[in-house]
């Protein structure tokens, strides 16, 4: 299996690397659709409520993704009741895109956009806690309220910039740093193949710092198409108050999203840690990114 994740993503590298110099040039306003250019920070489109799908991308969406299972298998585990591990995995962070042909004939990124699922009927439904029982969920009101916590976090995920080919989100998550839970930042990398329609996600890690961003490690993650992951979160027993109640910093990540690890470029590094982009950083950043895939995966 391992053998064969490591073909497919080298294979996919291998028919992305063609068209980032497309990429690069497409980035700039003078060739993009107007409706899909934007360099200001906007909250992240979320996934509309009863989006139903199975292995393959929902109606109307051309990609999954991400599919994210959460695991508390790391930590103070023995703090955790049934009840509160139930309601920290029944429900799934899932990341949908779709792309489309515009007028030339070219595949675009028409939106990215986020939500939680849960498994109703055997099949995966995105729900709110207002729209899951008509949906079937059934959720109590410990669950209810757990979903509204989740949903009201996907506030947080921010849009930085997009063309009509890329898109960078920034995902903030509780991380595991030092034995600690920090709030850090995921930032993700989006593109379409205007060939094809194909599209690819690098993800890498950013530490908010007074205000600014910086790196927090040169580590970056070329992630699987159609990606299932089992997220290994870490516990922390001094986060639960006297009833067993968690607080939100209780569960962190072990790490982010593991695909293909790439070490950035020391261009990459001076471009990546943008608080915001301009047509011209951002086609900066898509050149430094394509020399670093180009230079060989961190063994």
């Amino acid at each position: 299996m391992t053998n064969c994740f490591l073909s497919i993503c080298f294979l996919t590298l291998i028919l992305w690397q063609g068209t980032f110099q497309t990429l690069c040039a497409q980035t700039g306003v003078e060739t993009a659709s107007t409706n899909k250019v934007d360099f200001t920070r906007q909250p992240v489109s979320l996934i509309p409520p009863g989006t139903t799908f199975g292995e393959q991308p929902p109606e109307d969406w051309s990609h999954l993704i991400s599919f994210v299972r959460g695991q508390l298998t790391r930590g103070d585990v023995d703090a955790v009741t049934d009840t509160v591990r139930y309601y920290a995995e029944v429900f799934n962070l899932t990341m949908l895109a779709n792309a489309e042909k515009n007028s030339e004939g070219k595949f675009e990124l028409d939106q990215v956009a986020v939500g939680f699922s849960m498994v109703i009927d055997g099949k995966n439904v995105v729900v709110t806690s207002q729209t899951q029982s008509q949906l079937g969920g059934e959720l109590s009101l410990i669950g209810r309220s757990v979903l509204d916590g989740n949903v009201a976090a996907l506030a947080k995920v921010e849009r930085v910039a997009r063309t009509p080919y890329n898109l960078i989100l920034d995902a903030p998550a509780s991380m595991l740093q030092e034995n600690e839970h920090r709030e850090m930042i995921v930032r993700y990398y989006i593109w379409v193949f205007p060939e094809n329609g194909n599209i690819g996600t690098l993800v890498w890690l950013l530490d908010p710092v007074r205000g600014k961003l910086k790196i927090a490690d040169t580590a970056i993650q070329l992630l699987p198409p159609n990606m299932q992951e089992d997220r290994i979160m870490n516990v922390k027993k001094d986060k639960f108050n006297f009833l067993g109640i968690p607080s939100k910093d209780a569960f962190a990540l072990v790490q982010i999203p593991q695909g293909t690890p790439f070490e950035m470029s020391e261009e990459m590094q001076s471009l990546a840690a943008e608080t915001t982009y301009t047509p011209e950083t951002l086609q900066a950043l898509t050149t430094a990114i394509a020399k670093t895939l180009q230079s060989g995966r961190k063994e």
